[in-house]
């Protein structure tokens, strides 16, 4: 409970730092999920069996193009929620509350803005799924810029003559209850890296403060 209290007060004091933590979470959330999402939906368009829009070799390369910036994106989360720890230990000086103690009441701050940010993210998918699919659009066509001398319609297999567009496979080939699955389980996996980062930077400043302090009582 004190603990608690602890952290429900210092987010009272500090308002505007809590409202642009929970807000960073949100852009953090936003680009692991969308990033994820599109992998996922690459995915969905190879293994369609109306039509092949992409070859193979194509396929994999847009998957690296994903995969190398989720892996960015993933490495600068942390090394942020790193620097994000370090400064508020580093403000905690002029405090009296013990320092472990204020490690993990920030870690539970950063917990709780977790929350905020994937209600607020889940509410934006919801409310408007329009432009959340025209964002996830433009990072596709991005990738598709990676691949040269690709044509802008494939023509469906068979004798129909159907063309499909190679540049909006999300409105063409993914209804809005496959998207909403896609994107709840997008949501969750980035939920849980971003919390898993959590814990290690709590773990690592627990573990730092432990030896700071055997280092002052030898």
């Amino acid at each position: 409970m004190e603990l608690i209290s602890t952290t429900l007060s210092t987010i009272k004091q500090h308002r505007i730092q809590f409202s642009i933590s929970w807000a960073i979470y949100l852009v953090a959330l936003f680009i692991l999920t969308s990033l994820d999402m599109l992998k996922l939906v690459l995915k969905q368009v190879a293994s369609s069996n109306q039509i092949q829009l992409f070859t193979s070799k194509e396929t994999e390369q847009l998957q690296k193009y994903f995969f190398d910036r989720l892996s960015i994106s993933a490495v600068g989360c942390f090394i942020l929620l790193l620097i994000f720890f370090g400064v508020r230990i580093h403000q905690q000086k002029k405090r009296t509350v013990p320092t472990k103690q204020f490690i993990y009441s920030t870690g539970l701050e950063c917990f709780l803005s977790i929350l905020i940010a994937s209600i607020c993210l889940i509410l934006f998918f919801t409310v408007f799924e329009p432009v959340y699919e025209s964002i996830l659009q433009f990072f596709y066509r991005q990738g598709l810029s990676q691949l040269k001398e690709l044509p802008n319609f494939v023509l469906s297999n068979g004798t129909s003559g159907i063309a499909y567009s190679l540049h909006s496979p999300l409105s063409s080939e993914l209804s809005s209850t496959t998207l909403l699955d896609l994107f709840l389980g997008s949501l969750v996996k980035a939920i849980f890296y971003i919390s898993l980062c959590l814990c290690l930077s709590t773990i690592i400043f627990c573990l730092l403060d432990s030896l700071k302090k055997s280092r002052n009582v030898h």
